[in-house]
């Protein structure tokens, strides 16, 4: 059986302020390749295939909502996953004889949380996990 186990992490909002000029232009050249790599600067992460899986078309979803981000951790210690600064993970099943996927996706509930906030783009980046992408 197949088991890819992924972990979501982010950036407290105070690490999260709009950028100045100059300090965005220090970023536009530090993602880019071309200046990065002279620089001794690190390029932001990008979504691949999985080398076992590939991009699956198909995945039956669990979604296992938590009422704390204390809570998920917990789950995420209980489940031998790494718990530090963790906001969400995901555990990709494959079933070789068949073919068939199942992940089980653990986030904390969306209740009463903004459209596009931190738990939105959690469930968005263990979704892409379960089909197969990864990222360094």
């Amino acid at each position: 059986m197949t088991t890819l186990v992924c972990r979501a992490l982010y950036a407290t909002r105070s690490r999260r302020r709009t950028f100045s000029r100059l300090g965005l232009l220090w970023v536009i050249l530090a993602a880019s390749p071309t200046f990065a790599e002279p620089l001794g600067m690190v390029t932001p992460d990008r979504w691949l295939p999985h080398a076992k899986v590939g991009i699956l078309e198909r995945v039956a979803l669990k979604v296992h909502w938590y009422d704390s981000i204390q809570a998920l951790r917990e789950a995420a210690i209980a489940r031998n996953v790494k718990a530090t600064d963790l906001h969400g993970f995901s555990v990709l099943h494959g079933n070789p004889k068949t073919g068939e996927y199942v992940c089980d996706v653990h986030v904390v509930r969306m209740r009463g949380a903004l459209v596009d906030n931190d738990r939105t783009v959690t469930f968005g980046h263990e979704v892409l996990h379960c089909f197969g992408f990864r990222h360094e």
